[in-house]
């Protein structure tokens, strides 16, 4: 049924280089993390009965299909049909492996953790410690150093305070070919480490290296836990006007420009509260926005507001807004993000600053109650591009240039989402107002425009592919299971205080498919342990996420069967035990009359066996003599 399941075992002790998460941390931890408040801190969630419901995560979800269930603290989605507890949630949420999953969630709850000393292999620890230890020689440089004088002036000057500065953690690398890597020897920091981390560059010749950031301001940026994993460095003023007035840290095991934001990790609670998302496209505008009192801001990283990016947002916001400079750069940077972010079911407006003002001038010195006002216009994208379409439009345009601007706009509204959160008849109405617009402006008919609108659409979706739900390893569904394998590790969710026995009589030889195989040696080992086999410490026991679904998948259904109490359940699966094993003697009895040669008497007593264990098999007694 299922592919080999080899990392289904048990938890051992600890892993190996990292926490000691013994069995008493493990559960002090679960038991002190909420799973609501730890799923409501990622996406938007609302009551349904007893439970609570968002929008799935993990596939491109219209309606909510991610149940949480506060009593049994679990989560599932109907549609991916993953599942499990706080740990599994983490884990596949942020990409986490067990032991990272303990640490932030003992991290969120204050609990502290036991360490061991481990091997040094965990490469993402050791870029994780880095680029701390990188951070906090930048912002000592820039508060202490007299090579950062200019850098400290410059920022004052744009009116950031050194309160923001130094909760922003803004630092400064020297304009020194090796400054970093000074620091490192002194420090004991491998270059190798250094240079998987970014921070340093080797020579062409392979005689060394050199320190990428020179003579820049630092921005660290930290991944949605707060973990630093890679930096933003801005040229300052006096610059050589060919140096690039950004760069960023190049792609490493813990970073990714097309996926990150910066300022997610301080501004998340915000936007979930404020439920929109404001973004910026400097890191100078988004910590002017902070310092002015707006707190749900983030900036994208050198690139274009990507997909991913969206995505990201959607966990947090239901709306969000690009915010664009007032300038040719900030038109050209809506044309990129426009056809992109009009594909995802969110709620997108695009909000343009005044010619020559960008965010942190108009924060700063017109105020956050003007910058406020600027976000209150946003626009829908599709009236935004209507908008620039005829402004940039001369009146005496060319027939070919003219039907190149309404094939753009026409473009753009293709992409519009059919799972936009837009009710149909609005998305409709807006279809219909722009070309209307269109076709007056343009002298075109409604019908052309309608029929080329409709091949556009039919060409995104022959060429789209089709979304599907998450693929991160495998999905175990209780359809798949056979009864006896179903009805087994229902019996050990069901009645966990009472099933011990009952496994006493079952070997694994007898459950047929690798999950519940796997699920029962996990039972058997926390019993050994002398240990209940619950739902919550087979959850803990398990250190696959794909077996966690299937459990939480069984739980719901035995909460929902009401005809079986406890007993009644371990009563109807020791007689099936019994019945099977009956099969199997009476089966092994044939094999040998058949098989093997018997004197009469033999014969005999083996046929009368065989008639006991057929009676036994349909659950019938032996009748008594006389």
């Amino acid at each position: 049924m299922h592919t080999s399941l080899n990392n289904l075992s048990p938890h051992t002790g600890h892993d190996a280089g990292g926490v000691a998460h013994g069995d008493d941390v493990k559960e002090r931890v679960r038991e002190a993390i909420d799973i609501v408040d730890l799923v409501g801190s990622y996406i938007s969630l609302r009551r349904s009965g007893k439970n609570f419901v968002g929008l799935c995560p993990w596939h491109d979800d219209s309606r909510p299909s991610l149940q949480i269930n506060p009593e049994r603290q679990t989560f599932r989605c109907w549609v991916c049909n993953v599942g499990g507890d706080a740990f599994s949630f983490l884990m596949r949420m942020d990409r986490l492996d067990f032991r990272e999953a303990l640490e932030q969630l003992a991290d969120r709850a204050g609990i502290d953790l036991p360490r061991v000393q481990g091997p040094g292999s965990d490469v993402k620890r050791a870029l994780y410690e880095v680029c701390n230890w990188a951070s906090d020689r930048f912002v000592d440089c820039f508060h202490n150093s007299s090579l950062a004088r200019e850098a400290r002036e410059y920022l004052r000057e744009r009116g950031l305070t050194d309160d923001t500065l130094q909760d922003s953690s803004v630092g400064f690398a020297p304009n020194e070919w090796d400054w970093l890597l000074r620091q490192a020897q002194a420090s004991g920091i491998s270059t190798n480490h250094l240079e998987q981390a970014g921070l340093v560059v080797a020579r062409q010749d392979r005689s060394g290296h050199y320190d990428r950031f020179r003579g820049r301001i630092m921005f660290p940026i930290s991944d949605p836990q707060g973990r630093c994993v890679a930096f933003g460095g801005r040229v300052l003023p006096n610059a050589p006007p060919d140096s690039a007035k950004y760069i960023n840290s190049p792609e490493t095991p813990v970073f990714s420009k097309q996926s990150m934001l910066y300022g997610l990790d301080a501004a998340r609670e915000a936007i979930s509260h404020s439920r929109r998302a404001l973004v910026v496209e400097g890191y100078t505008d988004c910590l002017a926005a902070r310092q002015a009192g707006i707190h749900d801001v983030v900036a994208v990283l050198g690139t274009a507001l990507g997909q991913r990016h969206a995505r990201l947002l959607r966990r947090y916001a239901d709306r969000i807004v690009v915010v664009l400079d007032g300038d040719d750069a900030g038109r050209r940077r809506a044309d990129e993000v426009l056809e992109v972010l009009l594909a995802e079911p969110v709620d997108i407006r695009i909000a343009r600053l005044p010619a020559g003002i960008d965010p942190c001038d108009q924060c700063l010195t017109a105020g956050p109650e003007a910058f406020e006002a600027v976000i209150d216009e946003a626009v829908d994208p599709l009236d935004y591009r209507m908008r620039e379409t005829f402004e940039r439009l001369p009146h005496d345009a060319s027939d070919e240039l003219a039907l190149s601007a309404v094939e753009g706009v026409l473009k753009i509204l293709s992409a519009v989402s059919p799972r936009s959160p837009l009710p149909p008849s609005q998305r409709q109405l807006r279809q219909d107002r722009i070309l209307g617009k269109l076709s007056r402006r343009f002298g075109l008919s409604r019908d052309a425009l309608q029929t080329r609108l409709e091949e556009l659409s039919r060409s995104r979706r022959t060429n789209d592919v089709p979304p599907s739900p998450s693929t991160e390893g495998l999905r175990f569904d209780e359809a798949e299971l056979v009864p006896w394998d179903r009805e087994v590790l229902s019996a050990i969710l069901a009645a966990p205080e009472e099933v011990s026995d009952l496994l006493d009589r079952i070997s694994e030889d007898e459950i047929s498919a690798e999950p519940a195989k796997a699920i029962l040696r996990a039972a058997k080992s926390l019993i050994a342990a002398e240990k209940l086999p619950s739902l919550a410490a087979l959850l803990l026991e398990l250190p696959a996420a794909e077996l966690h679904g299937l459990l939480v998948q069984l739980d719901e259904s035995i909460r929902e069967q009401t005809h079986l109490d406890q007993i009644g359940r371990l009563h109807h699966l020791s007689e099936a035990l019994e019945r099977r094993q009956a099969d199997r003697t009476a089966w092994q009895t044939v094999r040998k009359l058949k098989t093997s040669p018997l004197q009469p008497d033999d014969e005999a007593a083996m046929i009368e066996q065989l008639v006991s264990a057929r009676r036994a098999a349909q659950g019938m007694t032996d009748p008594k003599e006389g």
